[in-house]
């Protein structure tokens, strides 16, 4: 049996050697530069795993060999301290300069003394913490095995016996736990986060414009809008601040929210979202927008906002609820509920749509950014689907999992780059990852025109579960972004592993970078569908308010 020493006393050398190098692996670079505590706690977590993986390996190959490998050698805390901090100044250097490629590439400024100090003391909360969950695990395995093993038959190999048994059990007891452990984690996420979303804000008053769901004449209740739709329905830009920007004569926009707590299937609450479409009047506008959320419910309120500036408040948005858990937990645990909800949206308001004159409609339009563009391509059938069905699209940030965006980066022209890609000349589908990107290709654009804009470095479109394995071919020679650090290469497991980190933590960064879309997105809008007549001047005064917002979160929207 392994014999797990207390972090108190001594160490083993051969795990101590083994966390060390994984210390130095989780400094390399990733996507997105790092908070300094969230980067300190990664490497502390990643000390304790090599540090388990190094001792397990080791005595695991002594017993294999059968006394033909020398014991791992045990040391006091302190020599192997000493020999960490001798290891941290051999890699310092190395360190700060991968860090600091990453925060160049996205604009951002060198790490300091501080935050390396910063850094150190998380490492060790992190170091800590996962000793005390591994010397719990550890524990719980050596109680399993006294209970089982001498309950197991055989006299002359009751230790083979029982050790196997242990782990047999064990392994079957972790299943039980971790499948268990998982539908209570789905049902708790999803009864907490149901709370959360009746939980309004108080900053936000119900609308009394008509226009608006939630509103007293409106079908949808203000009680079943939902946190994320109270700050759609009741926020964004009035006709008068839209005049006040684009020096035209504007009118409210419409939204339309649909909670998920309103009774019903998703193709009931949709038809609800078509019975508010038409008390509000949205036939009568220019152009009408269908928004998949995040998993939430979250919309970006800059490309919304922007959207109705563009359009001097001519718009109507349409979006429906489908769940209230965040957008990670949702793609994990009920990602058809994206795909079901939207779909079923799409389904009915486009058939409301079609069923209007032809000659006297608003243009139809769709837009995403998250899961919220995975939920609007998963209600076409492919590429040729949605430019037949719709009259623009602008999806963000799309995650790598979307079969029709995968399928798009595919079939992109000869030569062209993986990041952003080129099909057919650009003619209907283009890609960007900055402001003006979509028109940089010189055929022209034709009607329908769709917009993919992704950052090179955002890790919800870049990582998905190949990159354990392979080679990402983002990271080919001649295929990397400008923005993704030239000193960043790909690690099997651990690249997977750093990108996930850098959904979590990183999002302190600027607007043009990770998952960040709301300025870009009214680029692509504006492109997409143009506008109600802006001047040059009322354009850049569009994007100077839209620049000011700062909003997304990936882990809580």
């Amino acid at each position: 049996m392994v014999r797990v020493v207390r972090i108190g006393a001594r160490l083993d050398v051969a795990g101590a050697v083994l966390g060390l190098l994984a210390v130095a692996v989780s400094l390399t670079p990733s996507l997105l530069p790092r908070p300094a505590w969230g980067q300190g706690l990664v490497s502390g977590l990643a000390f304790a795993v090599g540090y388990g993986v190094g001792v397990m390996a080791w005595r695991g190959l002594a017993r294999l060999g059968r006394g033909r490998l020398p014991r791992a050698a045990e040391a006091p805390v302190w020599a192997v301290v000493l020999l960490g901090f001798a290891g941290a100044a051999a890699i310092m250097p190395f360190a700060v300069g991968w860090q600091n490629s990453v925060r160049a590439a996205v604009g951002m400024p060198a790490t300091s003394g501080f935050d390396w100090m910063v850094a150190g003391v998380a490492f060790a909360a992190g170091s800590w913490l996962a000793f005390a969950i591994g010397r719990g695990v550890a524990g719980g395995y050596r109680r399993l095995s006294r209970l089982i093993g001498p309950r197991l038959p055989g006299r002359a190999d009751r230790p083979r016996a029982a050790a196997a048994g242990t782990v047999a059990a064990t392994v079957v007891a972790m299943a039980l736990v971790f499948s268990l452990g998982i539908g209570a984690l789905s049902w708790l996420l999803t009864v907490a986060s149901e709370h959360k979303n009746r939980q309004y804000d108080p900053s936000y008053a119900q609308p009394a414009s008509a226009l608006r769901s939630g509103a007293p004449d409106s079908l949808v209740d203000w009680d079943d809008v939902g946190q994320a739709g109270v700050k759609i329905v009741a926020g964004g830009p009035t006709a008068a601040q839209i005049e006040l920007v684009t020096d035209l004569p504007a009118v409210e926009p419409i939204r339309v929210y649909v909670g998920v707590d309103v009774p019903g299937t998703f193709a009931e609450r949709a038809e609800l979202a078509v019975a508010e479409l038409e008390r509000t009047g949205a036939a009568e506008r220019s152009v009408l927008m269908i928004a998949g959320t995040t998993g939430s419910g979250w919309l970006d309120p800059a490309a919304l906002d922007g959207f109705e500036y563009l359009h001097a408040g001519d718009t109507a948005l349409v979006t429906l609820q489908y769940g209230a858990t965040g957008s990670p937990v949702s793609a994990v645990l009920t990602p058809e509920l994206s795909q079901e909800g939207t779909a079923a949206l799409v389904d009915a308001v486009t058939a409301w749509w079609e069923g209007l004159p032809a000659d006297d409609r608003p243009r139809l339009v769709v837009y995403g950014l998250s899961l919220g563009s995975f939920g609007i391509q998963a209600a076409y059938d492919d590429m040729a689907d949605l430019l037949a069905s719709t009259e623009g699209a602008v999806l963000a940030g799309t995650p790598s999992f979307t079969p029709l965006w995968s399928a798009a980066q595919d079939a992109r022209d000869p030569g062209s780059p993986y990041p952003l890609p080129v099909l057919d000349a650009g003619l209907h589908v283009r890609w960007s990852d900055e402001w003006g990107g979509l028109e940089v290709l010189p055929g022209p654009w034709e009607e329908t025109r769709i917009a993919f804009i992704q950052h090179g470095n955002d890790p919800i479109t870049w990582i998905g579960p190949s990159v354990i394995w392979k080679k990402p071919e983002w990271l080919e020679e001649g295929q990397r972004s400008d923005s993704v650090s030239e000193d960043m290469v790909w690690i099997p497991v651990v690249t997977a592993f750093q990108g996930l980190i850098d959904l979590i933590l990183s999002t302190a960064v600027p607007e043009d970078a990770g998952h960040k879309y709301g300025n870009l997105a009214v680029d692509a809008l504006h492109q997409v569908t143009g506008d109600a007549g802006l001047s040059e001047d009322a354009l850049a005064r569009v994007r100077a308010v839209i620049e000011q917002y700062d909003t997304y979160s990936p882990v809580a929207n």
